[in-house]
């Protein structure tokens, strides 16, 4: 199976094994570069090292995806590793419990290196979020320079700041939005999806009919229901990136909005769509 799309993970779910992640993402496991061009200083270290790397510091893969190639070419070859530890978890209100992630993406082409970011996973809805963290999500490890112990100093810097996650999703616990919040959070979060930045000149032609908004501020189960900007961001979050609902620009025909089946675009519009969310606190 070689698909580019997010596969889903349950709580009553085990982690992936070998087997499983090689059918999601048998890129993961290539032995040599997908390049003939790389340069000759090139350090080929595939994925599955990473992952046996990080399973001795506890963290075990539960999503995996990767880059449709074109044709029968391989050099399209970015992929994606989601990893949960299941000793580490954020315990909510109400059962709103989550686990923090680390979201490995990858390349054999000799023009990436292995990049992180920070992820959580809510079991109320089996959904996972991705945290906008500059500083985390843009750390890199270079293939020529990769060893365990940088692998493990990234680790122990993304658990160590995990307090400082929780408290950025306490203070949006908090944050109280009028309905004039909701619908532009709402409307902003539809423009991102389509891939136009909110406030811009463009996005001034872009006006979503009033009950494409309500479709996307409904939240799907009781859990989610309420006036505060996590509640309300993980209603928008889940919809923009889930779909299944109609939208319609005020005067156009109404269409169903799809689940993001690229996991690239997963990747981004969840970071974007965090940043907007946390704009607000």
């Amino acid at each position: 199976m070689s698909q580019d799309v997010m596969l889903s993970f349950a709580d009553n779910q085990t982690y992936m094994s070998k087997e499983q992640l090689k059918d999601a993402c048998p890129l993961a496991f290539a032995q040599a570069p997908t390049n003939p061009d790389v340069s000759g200083k090139y350090l080929f270290v595939n994925t599955e090292t990473i992952v046996d790397d990080l399973e001795k510091l506890g963290w075990l893969p539960v999503q995996a995806a990767q880059r449709k190639g074109r044709g029968k070419s391989t050099i399209f070859s970015k992929h994606m590793v989601a990893f949960q530890n299941p000793d580490i978890k954020i315990t909510g209100k109400d059962g709103d419990d989550s686990f923090p992630r680390i979201i490995m993406t990858n390349s054999h082409d000799g023009m990436q290196a292995f990049k992180f970011s920070v992820g959580i996973f809510r079991l109320v809805c089996s959904n996972g979020l991705v945290v906008a963290d500059e500083q985390f999500s843009d750390f890199k490890i270079k293939h020529k320079g990769y060893t365990f112990e940088e692998l493990r100093s990234v680790v122990n810097e993304a658990v160590n700041d995990l307090p400082n996650k929780v408290q950025v999703l306490n203070d949006m616990k908090n944050r109280i939005l009028t309905q004039e919040e909701k619908n532009k959070l709402a409307l902003d979060a539809m423009l991102i999806r389509a891939g136009i930045e909110p406030g811009s000149d463009k996005a001034k032609e872009f006006n979503y009919d009033a009950e494409t908004i309500e479709d996307i501020l409904d939240p799907k189960r009781d859990a989610d229901k309420g006036d505060n900007l996590w509640k309300v961001f993980n209603v928008v979050q889940e919809k923009i990136t889930q779909g299944d609902f109609h939208a319609a620009l005020t005067g156009a025909k109404v269409r169903k909005v799809r689940k993001i089946k690229s996991f690239e675009k997963d990747l981004k519009v969840n970071k974007e769509l965090f940043k907007l969310a946390t704009a607000l606190v």
